[in-house]
């Protein structure tokens, strides 16, 4: 007999509106060009705006804001032409992920580090360290030969008229880093399904980054909404007056990014971190809609790391420029936080995971059909198999399968799921932690790591462990949250899924592989190309010698690691048994990560305004503002797209928008 069931109510049958799947799905995949083509284009060619790499990319709300308008005129005067609700929601989905996988998600960082290496190995002595390490089926080029290969010396440096871009050669070697990528999203997709329930239904998470794309595939009232549009020329005007500025510099600017490091320059508090104001529009709209405990403990541990780091550079802890206080102990106290958030979330959803476990060995009745985008059992032993394809993976590219197992449920269980958690709950915009798999092997000591551990390492950190923006388990969580709300059916929502990323890696692939040909990868963004696809082989290089392996690591990381850990299941322990216990554990988390360095400024205007409303208005006031600052979020993305675009066809300055 079943221990744990679930509701009835849950179990009510549930009846979604007609949808016509085929024609959503081509209008989908041609949003996805659209989408894939600007990201690469306005971050790679122009430089200007990073608008795909974030959780809720701007150029997905400029298009998805445009189809909802050409749908409009379409309803007016061919209504049968029309697209319905769910139909728009498939057409959004499909452009979130094509602008996630074009940007950092995953083209961005997959082809750039399958040559990075070989073109800077001269004058890095990379030809002697890594190059024996190198599984040569992962690269285009052959490490044997001499490098650089013309193939890729005509990458970063254009390739001469007449020859032909090698397609092939690029095919056969990116497939086979497709083979982790795709067992990586099944993994995340998997993880996202055995959670839904819990966050959705039990908890009743906020989701922010859904809100605005549901008001946009609603439509109706909304559009005619004067709070809205109200709310959106805020940033209309202010970026407009910015970019004229940028332009013509007679013009004034309103000032969105202010320096606060330039008053500490005296030694050694001149070697702080960054430290900075930046209002973002969008992320005041964005940090509005979350619960104001949660939104008070971002700015406040925030602010209350800084003044650790100032202590530590005053009492000598990791002073250098390249261990700044910041990226000493307090890094080690959100790393161990990052760990006691993730058994937190997990904890939580115990009743839930036991329920799910007992479908999975078949003690209970499985959820009704239509409410998971797939059963129960099916998750599990996707999730199940998923590892083991990634575990076989890199073994085979050259990783010890221990540390196989370790980094990547680190990367998966940990990094992962305190992303989606920052996303669903804490409505986060950049998903970026403050650590590795590598740095938590390595807090005591290199020498665990061989040097093949090392050379693959380099290689997985580059193309997923580092740059955690465009992580695809939020998206696939705000999708199932979408899907909810739109009606649109859970087996239609993953129909979608599979077709829109793979139309999505395929157009990116082919887009982003002739643009370095074409242009030379050393006139794009330099970022994508040089920093990322060599920061850990630059990183590793020391570790690479017996010697070097054996260099004395800080006594204080594993303290520090220990000690953000149990202060975390502290806070955890007080939001629960105290009332009223004013401070979140995913605040004290977030504190050293960039998404919060960025917009902590951004959160306190967020919580000076909700808390007063909410304590002398309620909620009948916070319903009644909440379509100004959807509109805020709207602005600032759609003058963000439309500057992108002015900046790729007329090499305009833009203005500086406040989340680099």
């Amino acid at each position: 007999m079943a221990l744990l069931t679930e509701p009835r109510a849950a179990q009510a049958e549930r009846t979604y509106p007609p949808i016509r799947v085929g024609r959503a799905l081509i209008v989908g995949i041609i949003g996805s060009a659209a989408a894939s083509v600007i990201v690469a284009a306005a971050e790679l060619v122009a430089q200007t705006i990073q608008i795909g790499m974030m959780q809720l990319p701007p150029a997905v709300i400029a298009l998805l804001f445009v189809s909802v308008l050409m749908n409009r005129l379409a309803a007016r005067f061919r209504p049968s032409a029309a697209l319905s609700t769910p139909e728009l929601a498939v057409v959004f989905v499909m452009m979130l992920f094509s602008a996630m996988i074009a940007s950092r998600g995953v083209m961005e960082r997959l082809l750039p580090l399958q040559v990075g290496v070989s073109y800077y190995a001269e004058g890095n002595n990379w030809k002697q360290l890594y190059f024996p390490f190198l599984n040569p089926l992962l690269f285009p080029w052959n490490p044997a030969a001499p490098q650089p290969e013309p193939l890729v010396k005509w990458f970063y440096q254009r390739i001469p008229y007449g020859e032909p871009i090698p397609w092939g050669a690029w095919i056969a070697s990116t497939s086979r880093w497709l083979i982790l990528i795709g067992a990586v999203f099944l993994a995340f997709l998997c993880i996202s399904v055995l959670l839904r329930k819990q966050w959705v239904e039990n908890e009743r998470l906020a989701f922010p980054l859904v809100q605005l794309p549901l008001e946009l595939v609603r439509g109706g009232e909304f559009f005619a909404n004067r709070a809205f549009w109200l709310g959106a020329l805020l940033p209309i005007c202010v970026f407009t007056l910015n970019g004229l500025h940028r332009n013509i510099p007679t013009i004034p600017e309103i000032t969105l990014v202010y320096p606060l490091k330039d008053y500490f320059t005296t030694p050694p508090y001149d070697q702080m971190t960054m430290f900075s104001l930046y209002l973002s529009f969008a992320a005041v709209g964005f940090f509005f809609l979350i619960p104001t405990e949660l939104l008070f403990s971002f700015w406040f541990f925030y602010l209350l790391s800084k003044g650790f780091e100032f202590l530590g550079l005053t009492y000598g802890f990791e002073t250098t420029a390249k261990h700044a206080a910041a990226a000493g102990f307090v890094k080690w106290l959100c790393s161990g936080a990052f760990f006691a958030v993730a058994g937190y979330v997990l904890y939580s959803a115990r009743r839930h995971l036991q329920y799910v476990w007992q479908v999975v060995k078949g003690d209970a009745p499985p959820p009704p059909p239509g409410s998971e985008l797939m059963s129960y059992r099916w998750a599990f032993w996707g999730l199940v198999g998923s590892f083991l394809v990634i575990l076989l993976w890199a073994q085979w590219a050259g990783m010890d399968w221990w540390v196989a197992a370790l980094v990547f449920a680190i990367y998966l269980m940990v990094q992962g799921l305190v992303m989606a958690r920052c996303t669903a709950e804490g409505g986060l915009l950049i998903t970026e932690g403050c650590f590795t798999p590598m740095d938590v092997m390595t807090m005591e000591k290199y020498s665990l790591l061989s040097p093949r551990n090392l050379t693959t390492m380099a290689l997985l950190d580059a193309a997923l462990f580092r740059d955690l923006r465009g992580i695809p388990i939020t998206g696939m969580l705000d999708a199932q949250k979408l899907s909810e709300e739109t009606r649109l059916h859970k087996r239609k929502l993953l129909l979608t899924l599979g077709v829109g990323i793979i139309a999505a890696i395929g157009i990116a692939f082919a887009f982003q592989l002739w643009l370095p040909y074409t242009y030379g990868a050393l006139n794009l963004y330099g970022y994508v190309y040089e920093r990322q696809p060599t920061q850990f082989f630059r990183e590793n290089a020391p570790f690479m010698t017996p010697s070097g392996s054996e260099t004395p690591v800080p006594a204080f990381r594993p303290l520090f690691f220990g000690l953000g850990f149990v202060m975390t299941l502290l806070l955890a322990w007080g939001r629960s048994a105290l009332p009223g216990f004013p401070f979140h554990p995913l605040g004290f988390a977030m504190s050293a990560t960039w998404g919060v360095i960025v917009l902590w400024f951004s959160m306190l205007v967020a919580w000076l305004i909700k808390a007063p409303l909410l304590r002398y208005g309620g909620m009948p006031l916070y319903r009644k503002v909440r379509p100004f600052f959807l509109g805020m979020i709207f602005g600032e993305f759609f003058s963000a797209a439309v500057w992108a675009l002015l900046a790729l066809l007329y090499r305009v300055e833009t203005p500086v928008y406040p989340w680099p």
